[in-house]
């Protein structure tokens, strides 16, 4: 038979076959390598054993989970946005070729946070909706964006993540009810599952309000679809658009064309890239 993987835990795994929850083993190198195994894998099993994983579409490490949809981050005015999060799971997403919206939040309580956004991420082709939990504003739009996907709602706590689960599907889950509905520790953050509602599967995972940018530092520019648009005018060739003399990247920056803020972040993910790249160098 040939499942999806639910939840993954230890040595034991959920996986849904033909409507039907299973639990299950893992045969071989699979039982010996834990993490080669990852929520939202297709894998075919045999009396209740992984026996293959499927080709996936994508993967994730942390959280380890693969065949992601949608990855829809979700901020608010309060508490402050954090965009340095915004962008790193925005480059995963490009990375591994996953449709990514933004849902704000809360907008009714200031427009200033949405207007942000819209300046610094509409132009790069970003689905972003307006939403709040509270009114209704929104939600129906949301809904639809989810519906037969798998997906990921992201963000810092606190956004309105439960609140938005709750209007979408006339709920009344309270605050970390999702997080109780999975039985993920509270610091076991690379834990996840699979649960559904009507047509949409949702992973609630805080691994990915601490996610790191895995991507090699050579392929960083390539994730800024702004940057990669233009790095053809660069004088050098694999321009990454940091110390580089006649970068065309920073000439745009420079002149206000391209985000000054948004190109800030950028350096702080290279530095970040560059340092767990240094130590892993030195290990």
């Amino acid at each position: 038979m040939i499942g999806q993987v639910y939840k993954a835990h230890t040595d034991s795994y959920l996986v849904k076959c033909d409507g039907k929850l299973y639990k299950c083993g893992a045969r071989g190198v699979l039982k010996l390598r834990r993490n080669d195994i990852a929520v939202g894998d297709y894998v075919e099993i045999e009396k209740n054993v992984i026996c293959a994983v499927k080709e996936r579409k994508n993967r994730f490490i942390r959280p380890n989970v693969s065949n992601i949809d949608l990855i829809v981050a979700v901020v608010s005015p309060e508490p402050k946005p954090d965009y340095l999060l915004l962008d790193k799971l925005y480059l995963n997403s490009v990375k591994e070729n996953v449709e990514f919206a933004i849902a704000v939040n809360k907008a009714d309580i200031s427009d200033a946070v949405l207007s942000y956004i819209k300046k610094e991420y509409g132009a790069l082709g970003i689905d972003i909706i307006c939403v709040c939990a509270k009114t209704g504003e929104g939600i129906s739009n949301l809904k639809e964006k989810l519906d037969g996907k798998l997906t990921v709602l992201a963000g810092q706590s606190a956004v309105g993540k439960t609140s938005i689960v709750n209007a979408m599907f006339g709920l009344d889950l309270k605050v970390g009810d999702l997080s109780d509905k999975i039985q993920r520790g509270k610091h076991t953050t690379t834990r996840s599952e699979i649960f559904e509602f009507e047509n949409v599967k949702l992973i609630d995972s805080p691994g990915f309000a601490v996610i790191e940018a895995f991507v090699d530092i050579k392929e960083l520019p390539e994730c800024y679809p702004e940057y990669f648009e233009v790095s053809g005018e660069c004088k050098f060739r694999g321009c990454l658009h940091i110390n580089e003399p006649d970068c065309k990247v920073k000439e745009l920056v420079e002149s206000g064309v391209l985000s000054k803020e948004r190109y800030q972040r950028y350096i702080e993910i290279y530095d970040e890239i560059s340092k767990r790249r240094n130590i892993y160098e030195k290990d």
